[in-house]
């Protein structure tokens, strides 16, 4: 049986290095995750100054329902889509939002005021003396979904906890398509000519 010695430097027939050649390799791991995650933060950097949410007004015996838009970035987002969290409807699309600067709209559905889709929440109350007492009331859950594309063309979106993904491109998606067809009719076109040979 071998030394200390010999089982640090030839155990399974390989030279394992010392300890400042590990902790160097284990630093540089961590500065690359560390890189990395910093990239993906910078990416997101732009969608994340992009915001939206629901107002309400009363007046007139209806409530009138608003979307605000606003962008806190110096660059502008493109083809923004604002849509209802709940019943993914589109309530308000704007083409271009320049830096610095807030939209509102009031929302509209079929030229009507558009309301948010209400649920039940339960809820028990317990009275000192008479026991618990349980009602329900109507919830409007005003939340919305937003879909932008930023000024170096990386379309994104934002889900109602502020959640914020990358979204491929449909245009990348049909242009994988069509090359991926040429490359499939040129495969059977060579098998075509080898089988009249």
């Amino acid at each position: 049986m071998g030394t200390a010695y010999d089982l640090a430097n030839g155990w399974l027939g390989l030279d394992w290095g010392s300890v400042p050649t590990w902790v160097g390799a284990f630093s540089f791991f961590v500065a690359v995750l560390s890189f990395l995650r910093s990239q993906g933060e910078k990416k997101r950097e732009h969608a994340s100054k992009v915001g939206a949410w629901i107002t309400k007004t009363s007046g007139d015996g209806a409530d009138k329902y608003y979307v605000t838009v606003s962008n806190a970035g110096t660059a502008p987002a493109y083809e923004i889509k604002v849509k209802d969290s709940r019943a993914a409807d589109t309530l308000v699309e704007i083409p271009e939002l320049p830096g610095n600067t807030s939209v509102r709209q009031e929302v509209k559905k079929n030229s009507a005021s558009w309301h948010p889709l209400q649920s039940a929440a339960p809820i028990s109350v317990r009275p000192s003396a008479s026991g618990i007492l349980t009602a329900t009331i109507m919830v409007e859950q005003a939340t919305v979904v937003l879909e932008l594309r930023d000024a170096l063309g990386r379309e994104w979106k934002i889900d109602k906890d502020r959640k914020i993904d990358r979204v491929k491109s449909e245009r990348y998606k049909i242009f994988q398509v069509a090359i991926g067809s040429k490359a499939d009719d040129s495969s059977t076109g060579d098998q075509g000519k080898s089988d009249k040979t």
